[in-house]
């Protein structure tokens, strides 16, 4: 499952520069977003979590300067699950 969701944020990252990294094992996961020069964006990390709120899924902010949001399913999760998770965050990060 770490696998199916890592893969799909990494393809969520190749279509939308804003995010600079991803990166975890197993299911704990990192997406952390970049500014065009490549500094530290909370902002739209803020933006972000505040849309997956919106379609009822938590996320949390992390990094030295909130330039990060940590996903951290449960280890239960369903396959199904990790894709409906992948769509919402998709839409959120597009919506930058």
């Amino acid at each position: 499952m770490g696998q199916i969701l890592m893969d799909g944020l990494r393809a969520i990252q190749a279509d939308h520069p804003v995010i600079g990294d991803v990166r975890g094992l197993g299911l704990m996961v990192a997406a952390e977003f970049v500014a065009p020069d490549g500094a530290p964006n909370p902002e739209a990390v803020a933006r972000v979590i505040k849309a997956c709120y919106e379609e009822q899924v938590l996320l949390i902010n992390c990094g030295t300067y909130d330039q990060a949001i940590r996903v951290v399913p449960p280890l239960v999760v369903t396959e199904e699950q990790i894709r409906q998770f992948l769509g919402i965050f998709r839409n959120a990060v597009a919506t930058l």
